[in-house]
C-alpha cells in the first residue's frame, strides 16, 4: 500500500510542479529573450524535472535549500537573477503542496491551482516557443553580455505563479512598459524601478 501511495503522490506531484513552473513567468520570458540559447526551452523543462527529483527525492528539504538550487540553476543556464521574490515564492508553494500532497489532501490543492490565469503549458517538447533574439544578438557569450544585462532585471517584471498574477498585454505594451522603467546608473548594471 505505501508504493501504491508513493506512486501516487509521484505523479500528484509532477502536475503539481508542471502547473507552477508553467506559471513562472521569469522562466518564460528568459526562454523567450533567448537566455538559454536556442536551447532554451529544453533546458526550462530540464530545470523543471530536476526540481521535481529534488522535491521528490530528498525528504527534509528546507525553502531555503531548494531556494538556492534554483537560484543557481537560473543564474548558470539563463544568466538571470530573479530579483521580483518568485523564487521564493515557488519554493514555498512547492513545499507546501509536498506537504499537502503528501498528507493526500489533493482537492485543496486543485482549488487553490485553479485560480491561476488560464495560460497554455508550454514546458512540453511538443511546445514550440518562439526565440526572440534581442538586438544585436549573436552567437557570442562576449556580445550577448551587454544585452543580457537589460534582460535580467525583465525577468522580474511578471509572476504569474500566484493566483495575483498581472493581467495580459501585448509584446509591443510590454516592450514599451520596461523601455520606461530603465534606469542605467553606470555601465554593466541596469536598475528596474518597482511600481
Amino acid at each position: 500500500m505505501a508504493a501504491t501511495q508513493q506512486t501516487e503522490f509521484q505523479k500528484n506531484f509532477r502536475v503539481i510542479v508542471e502547473k507552477i513552473f508553467n506559471h513562472w513567468q521569469d522562466l518564460r520570458l528568459a526562454v523567450e529573450h533567448g537566455m538559454g540559447g536556442r536551447n532554451g526551452q529544453q533546458v526550462a523543462i530540464e530545470i523543471m524535472d530536476y526540481t521535481y527529483q529534488y522535491c521528490v527525492s530528498n525528504e527534509n528539504i528546507t525553502q531555503g535549500e531548494l531556494q538556492e538550487v534554483l537560484e543557481e540553476l537560473m543564474d548558470q543556464e539563463f544568466n538571470t537573477l530573479c530579483d521580483d521574490d518568485s523564487i521564493p515564492e515557488i519554493c514555498r508553494n512547492l513545499l507546501r503542496y509536498k506537504l499537502l500532497a503528501q498528507q493526500n489532501q489533493y482537492p485543496q490543492i486543485e482549488a487553490e491551482l485553479s485560480k491561476l490565469p488560464a495560460g497554455k503549458e508550454w514546458l512540453r517538447p511538443d511546445v514550440k516557443i518562439t526565440y526572440t533574439p534581442i538586438d544585436g544578438d549573436s552567437s557570442s557569450d562576449e556580445d550577448m553580455d551587454d544585452s543580457d544585462e537589460e534582460d535580467d532585471d525583465q525577468m522580474g517584471q511578471g509572476d504569474e505563479d500566484t493566483p495575483s498574477g498581472s493581467g495580459r498585454m501585448t509584446r509591443s505594451q510590454a516592450r514599451k512598459q520596461q523601455a520606461e522603467e530603465f534606469v542605467e546608473p553606470e555601465d554593466g548594471w541596469t536598475t528596474v524601478r518597482r511600481k
